[in-house]
């Protein structure tokens, strides 16, 4: 008697029910759980249900109908979120680039130039006010009449402004041995100790204080909010029209086999959104520089700052491609993300260092050539401070007030003549300025006991950085940004450790 299956089956598969040759359709096919059961546990055919096809994409949008959509009040409290967190990391870096905007922008004179700059400053002031005949002193003083009101009356005869002893001319404020005296509303000079030396200065000066480390947060938080929601988004648009049919166009740069591309557009998009902030960039440095006393205080504001210098220095186009303005910023807005963009794909095509392999090295290699980047950028970034503080209005360069607002007061020493331009401000600072500073040394008590009563305990010696030149000051802020550069790569280490890279390399 045949106790086998009723329906033919392999000897080597006894279990798998093969269909006859007439019942190939879709609803006999027996499913594969089902397959593996003996006949005996089903009384019915093994088949499966299939249900009519669908489209994916239809099924998900129309449950999407059922489902709940995301609260206002939710998304509301993650920006508010979001926005506090990106404010508060402002807030802990501001003191650094206080520090570092009041360092790069100081004026630190070579001994008996600040005398030559002001002589000349003088004396292009005497020749712009030349008069040859009656017709145009009348025309010049109608002018004045005009421009000056109110608050600043026409030049009258005055005596020669009194000097210090080494031929430094006399300003009422606070008394400096080798500068002679300054206004009260510039701090010492600063050098000695970089960024960190000037915060601690800002901090402890009765002009400034601790809250003056934190000028310009409002906008700085604004300014980098809009740079970071705009340059993606002028990104992709560039892509969608130059790139539309490119596969790779989503990929990082370092992985696409055409970089070039994809190089190009991103610096395209970095300067124009660098380019398009740009006047927001200038409010923060003035609003950094500017004194903090109520009574020299300039600009109270960031709206109160744009809306000033729109007013006295030419518009809203004079602002953005005036030559001292438009120039540095389309050369940091370019330099700075090529440098930044193209140091991944050296390491990884040059150097043939690859993250994933050699992250260890790989880290170490974009540490130096991030810090060697530092010396293209760092005087860029310098010689556009300088001439942000530049005011564009005559009344201001003068130092007077006039027009619709006050003179410009700075917390610390500017160069009173205004630089030309890029190239000329570059050569003013590598030719005009020194690393060396005067800095009080005590003597020790046994030159003290043999040195005469009438000499002083205090001398005034240079002990600077042993550095003369200029050059010093056009890199003002170099070592906080190595600094940067090595944290991000211990960051870079440990948030690497968990893919078996940066901890098990080293």
């Amino acid at each position: 008697m045949d106790t086998g299956p009723s329906t033919s089956s392999h000897p080597l598969r006894p279990y798998a029910v093969i269909p006859e040759a007439g019942d190939w359709s879709l609803g006999s096919i027996p499913s594969a759980s089902s397959s593996r059961l003996p006949p005996s546990s089903s009384s019915a055919s093994p088949s499966i249900r299939v249900s009519p096809p669908t489209n994916r994409y239809t099924s998900t949008i129309s449950d999407l109908d059922h489902a709940d959509a995301p609260a206002a009040g939710a998304m509301l409290k993650a920006f508010v979120t979001s926005s506090l967190l990106s404010f508060t990391g402002t807030a802990l870096v501001m003191p650094f680039e206080v520090g570092k905007t009041l360092a790069q922008v100081q004026w630190v004179p070579k001994e008996g130039l600040d005398n030559i700059v002001q002589a000349t400053l003088d004396e292009i002031e005497e020749e712009s006010v030349e008069i040859e005949d009656e017709n145009e002193a009348e025309a010049y003083f109608a002018d004045l009449s005009n421009v000056s009101q109110p608050g600043f009356a026409p030049p009258t005869d005055a005596p020669p402004r009194p000097t210090s002893p080494s031929g430094y001319l006399l300003r009422s404020g606070i008394n400096d041995a080798r500068y002679g005296t300054k206004p009260e509303w510039v701090m010492p000079v600063v050098v000695q100790g970089g960024v960190w030396d000037m915060i601690k200065t800002v901090g402890r000066w009765k002009g400034e204080g601790w809250a003056s480390l934190w000028k310009g947060q409002l906008t700085t938080f604004i300014l980098d909010s809009i740079v970071t929601t705009l340059q993606p988004i002028v990104l992709t648009t560039l892509t969608v029209i130059f790139l539309p049919s490119s596969p790779l166009s989503s990929l990082p740069i370092i992985y696409s086999p055409s970089p070039a591309p994809l190089l190009l557009l991103s610096t395209i998009s970095h300067a124009l959104a660098t380019i398009a902030v740009s006047p927001l960039d200038l409010v923060r440095t003035r609003l950094v520089v500017q004194s903090a006393q109520p009574l020299h205080r300039k600009y109270k504001g960031p709206y109160d700052a744009l809306r000033t210098i729109f007013r006295e220095e030419g518009g809203v186009w004079s602002t953005y491609f005036h030559p001292n303005l438009f120039i540095p910023t389309l050369l940091e807005g370019i330099l700075r993300p090529v440098i930044h963009l193209s140091t991944p794909l050296i390491i990884s095509r040059y150097l043939l260092i690859e993250p994933s392999t050699s992250p260890l090295s790989f880290g170490l290699a974009e540490l130096l050539l991030g810090t060697a980047g530092l010396l293209i950028t760092i005087p860029i970034e310098t010689i556009r401070k300088r001439l942000q503080i530049q005011s564009r209005a005559d009344f201001v360069r003068a130092g007077r007030a006039g027009g619709t607002g006050r003179a410009w007061r700075t917390c610390v020493e500017t160069r009173p003549a205004p630089y030309v331009g890029v190239v000329e401000a570059a050569w003013r600072i590598m030719t005009e300025e020194t690393g060396r500073i005067p800095r009080r040394r005590r003597r020790s008590s046994k030159g003290a006991a043999s040195a005469n009563k009438d000499e002083p305990k205090e001398d005034l010696g240079l002990m600077g950085l042993g550095v003369g030149s200029g050059l010093t000051q056009l890199y003002r802020g170099l070592g906080m940004g190595v600094g940067a550069n090595c944290v991000v790569f211990l960051l870079g280490l440990v948030a690497g450790g968990g893919e078996g890279t940066g901890w098990a390399e080293m």
